[in-house]
Order: C-alpha cells, then sequence, then structure tokens
C-alpha cells in the first residue's frame, strides 16, 4: 500500500488529504502538524477583530474532523525535525519530547508561511504583533479589550493591513496604517484605485501614512511606547505587523530547489525538483500564465488548486495545473475592490508593453433603485491585444465579473473577443450590455 505523508495540516495539506481520501485508492495517509489548534481560516482574524463574526471557532475548516478519522495516522503537537530524503523516513518530537519516526514513498511538504518581521532596532518589544495564526489573533484581541490600549498602528499597507486598520477602528482606536511605498495596495492595486481606499480609510478616520519607512520602535521596561519613522515619531500602545510571508521551507531548502524567495519550485503536477516529493500551498511556487514563468501567490484559492493536482499525481491521474493570475478582492467600508492578473505598474517592471481602458457605469439600469456605480480597469497586451489585468471599484457585489475576466486571461481571451462576448441580461442583476462588454469596447477607440 502507498505510504503517503502530509506534513502540514493547513488549508493545502487538509485539502490534499481529502482529496486522497475521495480517490478511492488503498492509500495509507500519515498527517503530522506542530499545532493543536488545525484549519484555522486566517482570513477570518479581521473579522474577529472587528467584532463582526460570533465565534472565531467557526472559522475552521469544516472537514478537519472528518479527514483527522479517516487518514491511517493523525499527529497533533508534532514537529517534524528532519527529513532523510535519501532513505525516505520522517524524524519528529511531540511537544511531551517523545520522538518518532516513519518512512513515506510520497511526501506532500504543506509548511505554508511564516510572517516577516521588520529587521529595526527593538523589534521584539512587548506589544508588537504579528497576524499569521489563532494564537496572536486572540492575543490581539483580548489586548484590544484593556482600556490602556487607545493607539494602534499597522504596517504594511496589503489588503490584509488595510482590512485589519479598519477592524481596529471598529473597536474605536485611534489608528494609523504606514505604508513604504507610495500607495497602499500596490501589489495588486494601480494608485487611481489604492487612492479609493485610502480615502476611504481618511474618511472614517484612520490616518494613512505613505512613503514613510519605519526607522525603529522605542520602549520602555521591555514594552513598546512608539516609532520611529523617516518622517516623525509617534506614541503607540500596540503595533500590528502586516509586512508580507516568506515560505517556510526549512526542511528541504537544502535537498530541493528553491526559488529567489526560498519556496519550493514545483512543476505542473506539484513536484518539487525531487519526484517523490510534492509541495503546495505557500512553501510552493506557482506558475503564472502571464510571465509564462515561476511566481508565487499566497492565496487560499491557489493553495486549493495545487492541492488538487498534486492529490490526483500522487493516485496516477494525470491533471496540469493551468497556472495562476493571482485574484484578490476585498472590502473597505462597504467599497468592494476587485482585481486579477497584472497591474500596470507590474507590467511595466516587467517590461510588457500594455494598454488599459477606463471605464465607469452604473452596475443596473439607472431607473432601478438601490443602484451602485462601478469602476473598471482593463489591461491588455499592446502587440496582440491578450487581457492580461482587470481591476474593478464598486458598492455592488461584482465577484462574478472578475471571476469571468480571471477565466479570461486563464484562457489567453483578447479584449476583442471580451468586446463581443454574450452574456444574459436581467434588470436586478446587469445592463442590457454588460458591463464588462463596454468596457472591453472602449479599447476601440484607442
Amino acid at each position: 500500500m502507498l505510504k503517503v505523508v502530509i506534513i502540514g495540516a493547513n488549508h493545502a495539506g487538509l485539502a490534499t488529504a481529502r482529496y486522497l481520501l475521495e480517490s478511492g485508492r488503498p492509500l495509507e495517509i500519515t498527517m503530522i502538524d506542530k499545532n493543536s489548534s488545525l484549519g484555522y481560516i486566517a482570513g477570518a482574524t479581521p473579522l474577529l477583530i472587528g467584532n463582526k463574526i460570533s465565534s472565531y471557532r467557526n472559522f475552521f475548516s469544516a472537514d478537519t474532523e472528518w479527514i483527522a478519522k479517516h487518514v491511517t495516522n493523525f499527529y497533533t503537537d508534532s514537529e517534524v525535525t528532519k527529513v532523510d530524503f535519501g532513505r525516505k523516513r520522517i524524524f519528529a518530537e511531540k511537544s511531551n519530547g517523545k520522538k518518532f519516526n516513519f518512512k513515506y514513498d510520497k511526501l506532500v511538504l504543506a509548511t505554508g508561511s511564516r510572517q516577516q518581521n521588520l529587521i529595526v532596532e527593538n523589534n521584539e518589544l512587548s506589544g508588537i504583533y504579528k497576524l499569521k495564526d489563532l494564537k496572536e489573533a486572540l492575543l490581539i484581541n483580548q489586548k484590544l479589550s484593556t482600556r490602556k490600549c487607545r493607539d494602534v498602528a499597522v504596517i504594511g499597507g496589503g489588503y490584509i493591513g488595510v482590512e485589519m486598520a479598519v477592524a481596529l477602528q471598529a473597536r474605536n482606536k485611534n489608528v494609523s496604517l504606514f505604508e513604504v511605498n507610495d500607495h497602499v495596495l500596490n501589489t495588486h492595486y494601480d494608485k487611481e484605485f489604492a487612492q479609493l481606499a485610502q480615502q476611504k480609510l481618511s474618511e472614517n478616520g484612520v490616518q494613512v501614512q505613505v512613503d514613510e519607512e519605519i526607522l525603529k520602535f522605542e520602549g520602555y521596561n521591555g514594552k513598546l511606547t512608539g516609532i520611529v519613522t523617516t518622517q516623525g515619531n509617534y506614541s503607540v500602545d500596540m503595533v500590528i505587523l502586516a509586512v508580507g510571508f516568506l515560505p517556510n521551507t526549512q526542511l528541504g531548502r537544502k535537498h530541493l530547489t528553491c526559488f529567489t524567495n526560498g519556496a519550493y519550485i514545483v512543476n505542473s503536477a506539484q513536484q518539487t525538483s525531487d519526484p517523490d516529493v510534492y509541495a503546495v500551498g505557500d512553501c510552493a511556487t506557482s506558475y503564472s500564465k502571464i510571465f509564462k514563468d515561476q511566481m508565487i501567490d499566497f492565496s487560499v484559492a491557489d493553495a486549493l488548486h495545487g492541492s488538487y493536482v498534486a492529490a490526483k499525481s500522487i493516485v496516477g491521474e494525470k491533471t496540469i495545473s493551468d497556472g495562476t493570475v493571482m485574484t484578490n478582492a476585498f472590502r473597505v467600508y462597504g467599497l468592494n475592490f476587485f482585481a486579477t492578473g497584472l497591474t500596470t505598474e507590474m507590467a511595466y517592471k516587467r517590461g510588457i508593453e500594455i494598454e488599459y481602458v477606463d471605464y465607469e457605469d452604473w452596475v443596473l439600469l439607472p431607473a432601478m433603485l438601490n443602484n451602485n456605480k462601478a469602476k473598471v480597469r482593463l489591461i491588455y497586451t499592446k502587440e496582440d491585444r491578450y487581457l492580461v489585468g482587470a481591476q474593478i471599484c464598486s458598492e455592488a457585489d461584482l465577484s462574478g465579473s472578475i471571476s469571468t475576466l480571471t477565466l479570461a486571461i486563464q484562457k489567453e481571451m483578447t479584449i476583442d473577443e471580451l468586446s463581443f462576448s454574450k452574456f444574459f441580461f436581467y434588470p436586478y442583476f446587469n445592463l442590457p450590455n454588460d458591463l464588462l462588454v463596454k468596457a472591453a469596447q472602449e479599447s476601440e477607440k484607442k
């Protein structure tokens, strides 16, 4: 019987186990994770902090218990200390000090990522928090409930940092959001769209500090008291770091081929440079449909996709990953943002010659009540006019539209093909000539 070992019971690891179990093949599946609370959905943290959910206990993967019952072995509070890739053997130690080891035929690395720290003076002061796991989220929530915690700084203006700023402001805290670049959300959104988010934040009392680098933290008796930046000094009671993540790949870095940031490089079947070792989720690279090269996509959607491909490959079914286009969505005070593919700034940095069109219109017929406008940007290559990116901003839920654009990019659709696409019409849902079609037709005027 094929022995499959999965290191990591996060989204990617649990999904791989589920797909393997659902295959119906005779497998001996062993899962191991260093934590006891498994399957926590980290995206719930801003909702937890902002008192938007009834209980964090409802934000765990629903099938964790089912998987634990059906796999052959399920070890928690157990850390893998070494992988002998030559002998195909795992060495681990439980939190009580008990050591054990076992063999594998196929190994799946789902070790996730670790949050980056700011390499500045006094970065270990009490009062500086990260956002990676449930334990840290509960500590933040507890600290926010004290009267002494009034001034909070969020460092990092990505969408997680923005969502945390909104959540903290909902707790009646004085919130400052620091971003080293000239606008927030620079990974997924162009400046024109990011400024819409910045405006919403400012209107609701969040102090947005862009073009500002953190130089050091200040403290007294080991406790945080302030921040020193390139633009001034700030008194704070708490700092929340949202400065990005790095792949957690210490176990296999010496044996497996890695990307520039340390992620395991995988092929279209999620295999690493060792064909009996697979990597899924944040610890692995993804293939970019646009760049035709390896890249990093720290997203749950990409992790689940990679898990499906890895499981199929392990049981001998030919399923090839079609890569990622980096799709993203979030909300700021009722204003929804959606993005997929490249931003214009990303394309320029990569030397890709692009054009783009901006279009704004009502989502529904102008006569309809409860109507909203939407801003759309479509980005396409200058020479062959392939769609390579899109951004949407609206108070309406246009998640279906961004999913359509994601699929269009994956299937290498041109903006001209989009402009002639046929969509349904119903007054409660869209316009007679769909918003995306009208936006695409703007390219004909260029």
